[in-house]
């Protein structure tokens, strides 16, 4: 995923600017914000961003000589210039410095959208990120150029709204008709709650039994189990479709697998029904194989591949929110509920919303958040994600007008594109954590908003007095503070000067060594007690900070 710095003297400005590139639907690995010139070049060593959105006017460096200065520390920069002035010599300077777009403030919504768009195709190329996010092997080589690899990454991602080729060209020639499903795998095995990782449903070589902490931290080997479960399924899947279905996994969340199916009957309905079939044998062999729950959203039938058939897609995977499952999992259809898909959004209980959320009834607030989400119809579902962006959204404009921009960054830009829906298992956690993030908003980030360093130190309290639980890590800390994950790792870091991770087992280790001179308490006792749920990482962990095994620390 790409990163994005945003650079603005006046406060107010880059949290406009903050919160339309959250509003514009692509998913950031972090956003970052600069006050001037200077701090931005700091940032820019530091983290080496992939977009550049930087005000001209600016104390004693310009945004034009910062554009110069930056690209000697990261040369393939997408360099996006924004001006209160519209004097010509200022475009023509921006022209000359290759930047892929001159916008002119207050910058409308669309603008934006359209110039990031742009910046993302750069961004992209110049990360050489296409290949490596593309589902591997011969179909990379033999069916896909990189300029069509390109178009279609940037497709799936939201970057574009159609393709500049047709499909066809990627199928046999006689291919009739197109369906999108998105795949969601669930962590949990079959017949199991949401909440373990099933590491011992299928064995991968270099995975080992570790706590759920471990896995959703994006330790290595949680990110290398989710690797090597999505090619297991990615495999069954081109086994079952073969050359009639494209695979590809998604930028976030990492649990999301997108399939493009095409179909050669030129009958309609039979085209539909092989496709079908298809789909719900990959989940049959999913189930049986890897032992793990999936949930599917499989679009409508068109004789090409547009964003409406993505839109319908994920719109069905949306109604695992409101629908019964089985333990198997689901496959949801579009077609079956395309009648629900028309839905009008309750926008008196938003101007309501917004009115207590003006007053800071933070009580009647979450009432009416939750009247909202209560109705529990397939309509509400298929429109979830509209629900919950608008929502969120109407807490940031509220909070920009009160304590700047920082909210927005810390709220990150999944939760204001919606693509933080895929990771709930459940309407009831979704409304939760929405809940939990509005109460968290209005009672603790706006006092201290105004030095983000204050919640920083928050968090380091609440690592020091908690480090013993085996659940703490980077992404229990984000949802209990309602933390961008992103904005917390890399703010964190640099603000204390060593990650989250390290911190929490240093802390863990210490406590350890204090345990095995002052105490007659077995190894295994001491491990539980320092918060690691498995002895042998304990061990191994042990070692690699102290130098020696417990044992050997113990008799020293």
């Amino acid at each position: 995923m790409l990163s994005i710095l945003i650079v603005d003297d006046e406060k107010l400005a880059c949290a406009d600017i903050l919160y339309k590139v959250s509003r514009s639907g692509f998913g950031f690995k972090w956003v970052m914000e600069a006050s001037s010139a200077e701090e931005a070049l700091e940032k820019i060593k530091e983290h080496k961003p992939d977009i550049l959105l930087t005000d001209i006017m600016m104390g004693e460096m310009s945004g034009i000589e910062l554009v110069k200065i930056a690209r000697s520390y990261v040369p393939g920069l997408a360099s996006v210039l924004i001006s209160g002035y519209s004097e010509f010599n200022y475009a023509k300077e921006a022209i000359a410095l290759g930047v892929v777009d001159y916008l002119l403030k207050p910058v409308r919504q669309e603008e934006l959208t359209g110039t990031l768009s742009k910046a993302i195709a750069i961004g992209m190329h110049q990360r050489n990120v296409l290949q490596s996010l593309f589902n591997g092997g011969k179909l990379e080589d033999d069916r896909l150029n990189e300029s069509q690899r390109e178009q279609l990454i940037a497709f799936l991602n939201g970057m574009k709204t159609s393709l500049d080729f047709s499909a066809a060209e990627l199928f046999p020639a006689n291919a009739e008709f197109y369906q999108i499903g998105v795949f969601r795998l669930s962590s949990c095995t079959a017949g199991q709650s949401e909440g373990r990782v099933p590491l011992k449903s299928v064995e991968y070589e270099g995975v080992t039994d570790q706590s759920l902490a471990d896995i959703g931290d994006n330790s290595g080997k949680g990110r290398q189990y989710f690797d090597k479960l999505r090619r297991a399924v990615q495999d069954i899947i081109q086994e079952v479709g073969g050359p009639w279905f494209l695979t590809f996994h998604n930028f976030a969340p990492n649990q999301q697998i997108t399939v493009i199916a095409a179909a050669f009957h030129k009958d309609r309905k039979k085209s539909e029904e092989t496709i079908l079939q298809s789909f719900h044998e990959i989940n049959r062999r999913i189930h049986r194989r890897l032992n793990i729950v999936l949930y599917a959203g499989v679009s409508g039938l068109e004789e090409s591949v547009t964003g409406a058939l993505l839109t319908q897609a994920r719109q069905a995977l949306d109604l695992r929110f409101s629908l019964e499952s089985s333990p198997e999992g689901r496959i949801f259809y579009w077609r079956e509920w395309e009648e629900k898909a028309t839905y009008n959004l309750p926008e008196e209980e938003f101007k309501l919303y917004q009115r207590l959320l003006a007053a800071g009834d933070l009580k009647e607030a979450l009432t009416t958040v939750q009247r909202i989400f209560s109705v529990d119809i397939p309509g509400t579902a298929m429109h979830i994600r509209m629900l919950y962006v608008e929502l969120i959204c109407i807490l940031a404009r509220t909070c920009i007008k009160k304590a700047g921009g920082n909210i927005v960054s810390m709220l990150g830009t999944e939760c204001l594109s919606g693509g933080i829906i895929d990771e709930f298992s459940d309407r009831e956690e979704l409304v939760e954590s929405l809940c939990r993030t509005i109460t968290t908003v209005l009672s603790q980030w706006m006092a201290v908003t105004a030095d983000a360093r204050s919640v920083l130190l928050i968090v380091k309290s609440y690592i020091e007095n908690n480090f013993t639980s085996s659940e703490l890590c980077t992404n229990f800390l984000s949802q209990k503070f309602c933390i961008s994950l992103g904005y917390l790792s890399t703010s964190y870091n640099k603000e204390f000067g060593i990650n989250i991770t390290k911190y929490i087992i240093t802390l863990r280790i210490d406590y350890a060594k204090k345990l095995l001179k002052e105490t007659g308490l077995c190894i295994f006792d001491i491990s539980e007690s320092c918060g690691f749920s498995n002895l042998s990482y304990f061990m191994r962990t042990f070692k690699k900070h102290a130098g020696c095994t417990p044992n050997e620390f113990r008799e020293k």
